[in-house]
């Protein structure tokens, strides 16, 4: 808590009708708000220079930048101007969100030309930091975990267009960590939420993951929990069957349950409970560390 002091203002920023920071969509099809000039032509392109640039942890060099995006670097230097001039003056400094590569915070440590955007709001950094959070406030979490729920708008970065984002299908995959980022959050807050009877925030979470991840079995395990208790038995059964014990892919044969999703059915022995235990821990995910949900951007 103490090591995020301007998380809660942030969050609020985000939400708020009129925002003094440049926003960043990613939980959903992707969108950039800014503050600065706006552009006449190659709006697309553009959010994908900003959307590079904004998730490296450590900025990224000239020469970084346009191979990513097959440019010379001559022209990729260009393309962030163009970006700079996009997202306007940031008010917490009086200097632009994307400073002259030279003079970054990481440029002036390091000694190189590093393009680093600074104080612009990424809902996939403040989902990060609402998780980490929740997770080491332990039952008291509950609440930032759903925050970051309500920050899910669809499946992360759907809905691209342009020809910016050839960077975003190699090496680690940044969207498919937030797909198993939002699975994860809504597993939790769904399970917590049904052993305490909430069966209204359990269906919002479950339904919240389908929206990001409707091919997912997790989000379609905690459906049938919801429905269950809603005092649906039949159709919780069916949901089971059809969309998790039956489920095909290409119209093959069933596929074979994760280790995961086994554990869950053993576990709830669908009564729409979890079996009894300690309670008043919010627990990590085993299957991805909080650290890799989302690289930092100059907000945090």
């Amino acid at each position: 808590h103490e090591a995020d002091p301007t998380l809660d203002d942030d969050v609020a920023a985000w939400f708020a009708d009129e925002c003094p920071l440049p926003r960043l969509t990613l939980l959903g099809p992707v969108r950039a708000r800014t503050r600065g000039t706006p552009l006449a032509v190659r709006k697309a392109y553009m959010t994908g220079v900003l959307t590079y640039l904004s998730t490296r942890p450590y900025g990224a060099t000239p020469d970084e930048l346009a191979d990513a995006l097959g440019l010379t670097t001559s022209k990729a230097r260009g393309y962030a101007k163009t970006v700079r001039d996009w997202l306007g003056t940031n008010p917490r400094t009086g200097q632009p969100h994307l400073p002259d590569a030279r003079r970054t915070p990481e440029a002036i440590s390091r000694g190189v030309a590093i393009y680093q955007v600074q104080d612009l709001l990424v809902d996939a950094d403040l989902f990060r930091r609402l998780r980490a959070r929740g997770q080491a406030r332990g039952q008291d979490g509950l609440a930032d975990l759903t925050r970051a729920l309500d920050l899910v708008q669809g499946p992360p970065f759907s809905q691209l267009s342009g020809d910016a984002w050839a960077w975003l299908y190699e090496g680690d995959r940044l969207d498919h960590h937030l797909t198993c980022a939002v699975v994860d959050v809504a597993h939790t807050v769904t399970t917590h939420a049904l052993r305490a009877g909430d069966i209204r925030t359990a269906r919002t979470a479950t339904e919240t993951a389908l929206l990001a991840a409707s091919a997912e079995e997790i989000p379609h395990l905690d459906l049938a929990a919801v429905t269950r208790a809603e005092g649906s038995p039949g159709q919780a059964n069916r949901i089971l069957r059809d969309q998790v014990c039956n489920r095909t892919d290409d119209e093959g044969p069933p596929l074979d349950l994760s280790q995961r999703s086994h554990t869950i059915l053993e576990t709830r022995r669908w009564t729409g409970q979890e079996r009894s235990g300690d309670a008043s821990a919010i627990p990590a995910s085993p299957e991805l560390d909080t650290r890799r949900v989302a690289p930092s951007t100059g907000s945090t």
